[in-house]
Formats: structure tokens, C-alpha cells, sequence
């Protein structure tokens, strides 16, 4: 997922149709199709205007050249165009993060604070490595800051309301969710966190609730179809949640912990081989955030076990 911060000049279109297709949103306005892409909207709003005032004026008290261009996201973690020191050093940060490497990530970040304590991209970067580092108290402190400098974006608060539900405070992290959706009634990711929260205490029919929430406005949205596939694969209904993960468009973003259900469901219906190669996909993201809850040493495990039963 990317969003766009607009700019005054139009963008060229000519110059936009040889690039490849990408989910676009304007940080304030989402407007989802059908299919879960985002789609672009040309429309000023303080946001934007204010999302170019942190890009480029990340720090008063430094002369250092700073993008002039955009921050987009994509899963889950900001990154920047243009060529300044301080993107060059959110984007080397944030490819770690995808890596799994948040350690060396957090250190880069912080090195970049003592420069450019207010740009926004170190404060919410640096936020997600504390949480995969298990230290939420930091998180919070950089999360809580990057919300101070832009209260506008839902995202923050959606990252906010983890950290709480990590800490056991359920109830404080659906508060946060609701945050994201007060600032932006199309920030679809926040229903299915609430969910998520009923499905871990097995309280399905409220879980259900808030997956198909996020499907009324959004039919094909990822994780709302991944709701309903978890809801059937917690009642014991394998096939059913087979066939609605098969369904469901991962070409973009979306919740890792599908080739986990997948691979559970079939694993479950005696499809060793689909288990095996669920597995396999799913340690491809050894840093999401779903190896924060269950250790890599398991998946392998239950992958060495789809293959036993594959060669015998």
C-alpha cells in the first residue's frame, strides 16, 4: 500500500502511465475499489499540506537537504522519495525492517534523530522496530511522538493500539482503533485489529462483526475475506476456509498470517503438500508481525511434518 502526499503542481499523467500499477492513497481521503486497490484522489487537504511541511522541514535547527517528494507506505513502514541524507537513511532502515533486521534498522533510525528529531518517517519507523524488539515502552514514547507531529494520520494509531494489545490492554487498544476510524472512517485495518482482538478471545460473532465491516466497504478487501476464512477455520469448516483464502487478491498487501490459516486448513484436510508449501511461504516473512506471537521454530516444525506425511 503507498500513499501519495499531494502536491500543488499536477502530476504528469503521460509520465504516470509508463510507470507500473501501485496502490496509491492521499493520507486523508481513502477511496477503496472494489478488488482492494487504492485509488488516487488529486484533492488538496491540510494533511497533505501538512505531511509536506514535516518532509521537508524535518528539524529547525539543521540546514541538511531533506526530500522535497513524497513518503508512501508499504507494509506497514514509511519510506520517502527523494535523495537527502535523511531518506537515503529512512529507506536503508526501512529495507531492513523488511528483512527482519530491526535491530541494525533502529540504529540507523536513531543516528538520524539526533539530525532530524522531527521528521516523521524516523519517529514511526523507529516505533515498529521497538515493538519487534519487545521494548513497548519505547515504542510508545516514538509512536506517541510521530503522532504528535501529525495527529492526522490513522496509521499511528492503529500502531499505538498494537502495542497495547501486546501489553494485555485489549480494551485501551480498541479505544486506539477507534481513533484511526474517527480520522479516517476508510482505515479498513482498523475493524479487522478489533476483530482480531474477539477472535483471540473466541468470540466469534463479535469477531465476524468487524471483518464484515471492513467487507461492506470494501468487498474484496484482503484481510476482511481473511476474517471470514479464520471464522470458518475456527469452526472447524477447513474446506470453507480454503476456498475463501483462494479467493482472496495477494498481488498487493495483506495479512501474512493467510499461509498460516492456509496451510493449517489443508494440513487439517490431509493436503500435505499445500501445508508444506504454506509453510514455506509464510518463513519467507520472518519479520512480520506475526513472528512476534509465534516463533519461527514451530513453523518449521509443522513443515517437517507436512513433508513426512508427503513422503510417505
Amino acid at each position: 500500500m503507498r500513499f501519495k502526499v499531494h502536491r500543488k503542481k499536477e502530476p504528469n499523467k503521460t509520465a504516470r502511465s509508463k510507470t507500473p500499477p501501485l496502490l496509491f492513497f492521499v493520507i486523508s481521503l481513502y477511496a477503496i475499489s472494489t478488488g482492494g486497490a487504492w485509488a488516487e484522489t488529486s484533492a488538496a487537504s491540510p494533511v497533505g499540506d501538512r505531511f509536506d511541511q514535516l518532509t521537508q522541514e524535518p528539524s529547525r535547527k539543521t540546514e541538511e537537504a531533506l526530500p522535497k517528494e513524497e513518503i508512501f507506505s508499504r507494509n506497514d513502514i514509511l519510506y520517502c522519495t527523494g535523495t537527502g541524507q535523511a531518506a537515503e537513511a529512512n529507506n536503508r532502515a526501512a529495507e531492513l525492517m523488511e528483512s527482519g533486521d530491526y535491530s541494525e534498522a533502529a540504529r540507523i533510525l536513531e543516528s538520524g534523530l539526533l539530525g532530524a528529531s522531527l521528521f516523521l518517517p524516523f519517529r514511526y519507523n523507529l516505533g515498529l522496530c521497538r515493538v519487534h524488539l519487545q521494548d513497548n515502552s519505547s515504542a510508545l514514547i516514538h509512536l506517541n511522538k510521530a503522532l504528535q507531529l501529525l495527529p492526522e494520520y490513522s496509521k499511528t494509531y492503529l500502531q499505538i493500539g498494537f502495542v497495547h494489545e501486546r501489553s494485555g490492554r485489549d480494551d485501551l487498544a480498541i479505544q486506539y482503533y477507534k481513533s484511526a476510524l474517527h480520522r479516517n472512517p476508510r482505515e479498513l485495518e482498523a475493524y479487522i485489529r478489533t476483530g482480531d482482538i474477539y477472535y483471540r478471545r473466541r468470540q466469534l460473532d463479535m469477531a465476524a462483526k468487524f471483518y464484515e465491516r471492513s467487507l461492506e466497504q470494501s468487498p474484496r478487501y484482503p484481510n476482511g475475506l481473511l476474517g471470514r476464512a479464520k471464522i470458518h477455520f475456527e469452526r472447524g469448516e477447513y474446506f470453507k476456509a480454503v476456498v475463501q483464502i483462494k479467493s482472496i487478491d495477494t498481488s498487493g498487501e495483506y495479512d501474512k498470517s493467510l499461509h498460516y490459516y492456509h496451510a493449517e486448513s489443508a494440513y487439517r484436510l490431509r493436503d500435505y503438500q499445500t501445508a508444506f508449501e504454506q509453510y514455506a511461504e509464510l518463513l519467507k516473512y520472518r519479520g512480520d508481525r506475526f513472528f512476534l506471537t509465534t516463533s519461527t521454530f514451530v513453523i518449521r516444525h509443522k513443515m517437517e511434518m507436512s513433508r513426512r506425511f508427503i513422503e510417505r
